[in-house]
Formats: C-alpha cells, structure tokens, sequence
C-alpha cells in the first residue's frame, strides 16, 4: 500500500479529513455571533422622558446589573450586549402607584384562602395585570396583614417576580370605622387582620410598636365619619378620638414612621394639617377649594404630600364628589402642593389599566401629559422616601423603566403602548398582540329593514337600522327617552360585525364622537359632555364591538363558545371614554315568548374582565333571525330583564312583533 511521510494513504488522508473537520469547528466556534448578556441591555437612538418633567432625543442608554450606568448621545460602545433599537420609541421610569390595595377581603375570608390567593393567583396577577402596564413600584395602603408580610418576603426573596412593595399594614381606625366596619364586615379574619382598632392612648402605643417590629414603611389611620358607601351599601362609620389621632401622628414620627391618613372632608383635613401629618389620601371631596382658600397655605406650610385617587371617585354614589377631587387637584397642584399618583386600585379584581385611567384624569383636571407622569414617577419616589434609586431615568438608578411605541407626553392615551417593561434591570413584559379571533361572516335576515326594542319600563326605545348594511356595511342605532330622540349611533362594520368606523350624537350634553380603527388603533375625537377628546387606543387584531350586545349575533352564529372584545364607554360610569375589555360566552339554550310569538334563543353572558365579579350582562339571541330578543342583568341567582323586542320590520312588508 502507497504511503506519505511513512504512513499509509488511507490513513493519512484520514488524518488530514479529520485535521480539517477539527479547523473547520475551531473557526465557527471563534467567530460564532456573541449571546447578549441576560441583564445587560443597550437601547439605541431613544427619546427619553427623564421623570421630572424634561425629555431627551437620541439618547442610547446603557444597563447593567439592574442599574442605568450610562446616558449618552453619543454612540455607546459595548461587547456581548442585547441590543434594543428605540427608535420612534420612549423610554421612561416606571410607574408609582403609591395608593394600592393588593387584597381587600373581598375573596379571602381566612389564612388558607388568602396562603392560596398570595401562591396560585397574584404570580399570574402580577404577570399579566400589573407589570404589562408598567407598574414597578407600589405601596399598599390595607391589605390582611399576615398575607402582605408573606408577599413582601417573596418579593424580597425573588420568589415572586413583582413590582418593588411599599407597606403600612392594618390600619388604625374606631371600632365601627372604615376598614373594621367595612372590608371586615366580610370577614371576622379580615376584619382582624386589616384593622387595628382603637378608643385608648394604651392601644394606639400597642399598635405602633406591633407595626415597628413588623417593619412597616409608613402608618395609616382612617380619620372619617359618618355616612359612608361601601359598594352599594349605605353604612354610618366613626371616627377615632381628634387626640389618638394626633398621638399617632406624633408616637409614629419618634419611632420612625411617618402616618398618612383616609380622609372625605375639609374639616378633617384641616386638623390633620395642623397635627403635622404626613400624607392626605383622597382629599378633600366635600366641596371645592380656591387658590385663596386657607387651607391651602395651612396645606403649603405644613409640607404634608398628597396622593389624590381620583379614579377611585367614580366608585362614590355622590357624583359631586368626582368634581370636588379634579377641582382641587388643579388647585392644589398650582399652588406648589407635592402630589404623588395613588389610584386605590384593587389589583384582586382589577388591572393596571386603572394607573392608566389616572394619569388621563389628571389631564382631565388640567395638568399637562408630561405634568402627570411627573406625578406618577419623580413624586411618587420622593412621596414614599426612595428618590435616591427611583423615579427618574437617569445614571446611577436603577433601571425600573418603560419602553413604549408612542410618546405619553404628547397624548397621555399613549401610556398604554407599551413595548418593554424593565424591573431592576431584567425585561419583565415583552409586547405581545392582543388576541383574535375567527368569527365568520354574518348576513342578516332577508329585506330586514329595522328592529324596535323597548325597555321593561316603557320609558326608552331603541331602533336599529339596516336599511344601508347590505350596499354601505352600515348600521344605524336611535335611541329615545320618553318618546324623544336621545341619541344616534353609526357604525361602518365589517362581515363579523367589529367596527370600522363609529359617529356617536348626544345633542343633550354637547356629546358628539367620531372614531375609527386604522392599523390596530381606534382613533378617538369629538366631545364628551362638551369636553374635547382626542384618545388613542391599542387593539391590534382584537374585536371592536362598539354595538356590543348587538354585534353578538356573529359570535353566536360561530364555532367559539366564548370570546373577548373591546368597546369604547358612553355612560356616566368609569367606563366612559375609556376601552373596556369584555368577554361574552354561551351558557345554554332557552325558549322566550314575547307577544304570543315563541322563539327559540342562544342564552349568552358578557362580564367586563376588569369587574367579572360585580356585573353580568345576559342577551338571548334567536337561532333563526340572529337578531336580540331580550336583555338584561344578573345579580347573584336573580335575572332581571332590561330590553325587550318590540317588533321586526321587513321591506315591503308588516312588521312581525
């Protein structure tokens, strides 16, 4: 056999294969592309809203270790790093809330319920309904004390992923006050775990050594009475002693901790500021205040913070109330007062879109964009003594930061198109699209020209038109009251009944709407109640059903047994203006008689998601026609029927009732 060097060929050419294999992978391996360090980030090209009420353009920003080492607008130069191109992006801080409540007693009556609550739902809660939004930084105002102590170890520990936790444990109150006579009428569990009741100078010094070693951050008191809501309940709740509640002030400040208090009124907000307090939460909601008003330079003297929840008015049974709170806010904000964002969001129920719903009232009362995410960043770090490390995007704080498609300081409706969330450092929410859905085409009955229905007291009317659906893919809504014309509603759909295009005229309160979707965005102008609006709202490839219950018929007539799809508010509640999220199922069949005619109905349910458990819309639908025979609500086990068909009305023909 031949051989090269003294080896045999075969077996040197087998080295030389084996050689060149082993070059080969060598060279790959050292010009492989580098891996991005977990944790370690550059943003290029961004604009940045700082927090404290500046911007910057075409900044690249550096993290690493959970820390904004580097700003600059000059190329950062940086090994094995992830990449992130911000163009046409903003970066800010992320959001405050520094007025929250976690769990409120609503779904946990004991230890157990509320040990499965903290491990099996509030990971996902936080996953999904919180961090999304941006939220990385909360103080808890009342929560059943054990559950917090045990969520403020997790958080610590890293064994649940959540925004950064703020504490002031039960809360003082009388024996017959908010939240002992009201979260704990639920529960003698919660009503222990979240209050701490008082009549005696011996208990109010019990409670604040109790709350010390526990390790709270800040104390709070309730310092109201008198007639109180507490959801659709009227109760009569006391309030402590004037002189416990300036004990607590007082013993708390020489033991560390500063005392905010829940207060409705004028009077008792004036007290407070005379006892030295630290934090105002709510406000004063019992009238409006002027620049001139006295409390305000008692207020600006005293150097007490305040965190309005604005939102949360729209829970109150006394509209009126609402008004005072945006009313003052302007006033106080004018008058140099320091405000930090606080929505009293109950993230047991509800989702981060509520910080959202905030920032747009503080825009509503007359701040700028840019004013209330000030308010929501910078203020709420230095309200709750964390200044140092947060609220700004700048170098040397840590990196708890928004990346978002649209700018907020041009429209602050563009808070909710949100790219990234950063938490310390690590992206904790990456975009994803909304979901979609398949719903086919629907056609409406042959030569249906329009339906009538009447409300079971007779006193309204709602006509829908289809005289344009079939050439215009237009449908026409009149409402009337009492015989006169209310409003008109025009919708431009597509074949599965989602909006196109939707003109809404309420001549009656100067409400005159005009929106369409275009690229994944509903675009909102006109006036509300006379008010400019001009919004924006994210929906990607999800379902507009502003018709709502009148665009179910395609779901209905699908395969899907139950859906998601969003809709845009007009009423009075905390909807309007707003992008509600809803879901609506079948739950059964159902035969209804309406005027001696028997029609055989697809039984569905819709729930806005926020408030699943306060509301259930239920639409029977007729398997023949599609269209809505009747309408109505469900609380507990009792239906109660709210619209009924009146009539189907045919081209060239009568009409079938």
């Amino acid at each position: 056999m031949p051989t090269v060097l003294g080896i045999p060929l075969i077996g040197f050419i087998q080295m030389v294969i084996g050689t060149i294999i082993i070059l080969f992978v060598l060279i790959k391996f050292l010009t492989r592309p580098k891996k991005g360090k977990q944790g370690e980030y550059l943003i290029q090209n961004v604009h940045i809203i700082t927090g404290d009420g500046t911007e910057a353009f075409h900044q690249n920003v550096y993290l690493k270790d959970g820390i904004i080492r580097k700003i600059s607008a000059q190329p950062i130069r940086k090994k094995h790093v992830q990449i992130i191109d911000g163009t046409d992006k903003t970066l800010m801080p992320g959001l405050i809330d520094s007025h929250i409540h976690i769990q409120g007693g609503l779904n946990c009556h004991n230890e157990e319920e509320s040990d499965r609550f903290l491990n099996e739902k509030l990971p996902q809660i936080f996953q999904e309904n919180v961090l999304p939004y941006g939220i990385t930084t909360i103080k808890d105002l009342d929560a059943p004390k054990h559950f917090i102590y045990k969520l403020r170890q997790k958080l610590t520990s890293g064994e649940i992923t959540g925004p950064e936790l703020l504490i002031v444990g039960p809360n003082f109150t009388a024996p017959d006050g908010h939240p002992a006579r009201t979260l704990g009428s639920n529960s003698p569990w919660a009503r222990e775990e979240m209050s701490i009741t008082v009549t005696t100078p011996e208990e109010v010094s019990a409670g604040i050594r109790e709350l010390k070693n526990a390790g709270v951050d800040f104390l709070k008191f309730t310092y109201q009475g008198g007639d109180y809501w507490y959801f659709d309940k009227k109760l009569n709740i006391e309030k402590i002693d004037k002189s416990l509640m300036q004990q607590i002030i007082r013993e708390g400040k020489e033991n560390g901790l500063n005392s905010t208090a829940h207060v409705f009124y004028y009077d008792d907000v004036k007290e407070l500021l005379e006892a030295g307090i630290y934090g105002i939460e709510h406000g004063i909601l019992d009238r409006s205040i002027e620049a001139d008003d006295p409390i305000v330079a008692l207020w600006k003297e005293s150097g007490a913070r305040f965190v309005p929840t604005v939102n949360a008015m729209t829970y109150e049974k006394e509209p009126t109330r609402m008004q005072h709170s945006l009313h003052n806010l302007k006033v106080l904000y004018e008058a140099g007062i320091p405000i930090a964002m606080g929505t009293d969001n109950m993230f047991e129920t509800m989702t981060g879109s509520v910080e959202h719903k905030e920032l747009s009232y503080y825009v509503d009362a007359g701040l700028t964009p840019m004013e209330a995410i000030v308010l929501a960043t910078k203020n709420g770090a230095e309200h709750l003594g964390i200044a140092d490390r947060k609220g700004l995007v700048r170098e040397g704080m840590e990196a708890d930061l928004i990346l978002l498609d649209q700018n907020p300081a041009e429209n602050i409706s563009n808070i909710q198109f949100i790219d990234r969330v950063f938490l310390k450092g690590n992206i904790v929410y990456s975009q994803k699209p909304i979901q979609s859905f398949e719903i086919p085409d629907y056609h409406h009955p042959d030569r249906l020209s329009s339906v009538e229905y009447i409300s079971a007291d007779g006193t309204q009317q709602r006509e829908i038109i289809y005289d344009r659906y079939d050439k215009e893919q237009i449908i026409t809504q009149i409402t009337s009251h009492d015989g006169k014309k209310w409003s008109e509603e025009t919708f431009m759909v597509k074949p599965d009944l989602s909006a196109v295009k939707w003109d809404y005229s309420r001549p009656s309160d100067q409400t005159e709407l005009h929106s369409a979707q275009e690229n994944g965005t509903i675009h909102l102008s006109g006036t509300f109640k006379g008010k400019e609006q001009d919004k924006s709202f994210k929906i990607g490839d999800g379902l507009w059903y502003q018709m709502m219950d009148l665009s179910l018929p395609a779901f209905v007539h699908s395969r899907l047994n139950e859906i998601v799809f969003y809709s845009i508010g007009t009423g009075d509640n905390r909807g309007a203006m707003t992008l509600g999220e809803f879901a609506s199922k079948e739950i059964g069949t159902e035969d209804i008689t309406l005027n001696g005619t028997t029609y055989s109905c697809k039984k569905v349910s819709m729930v806005l998601t926020m408030f699943s458990w306060a509301w259930t819309g239920l639409y029977w639908y007729d398997v023949q026609t599609g269209q809505m025979i009747q309408s109505g609500v469900k609380k507990g086990t009792k239906e109660t029927i709210l619209w009924k068909l009146k009539a189907f009305h045919y081209e060239n023909a009568g009409s079938d009732s």
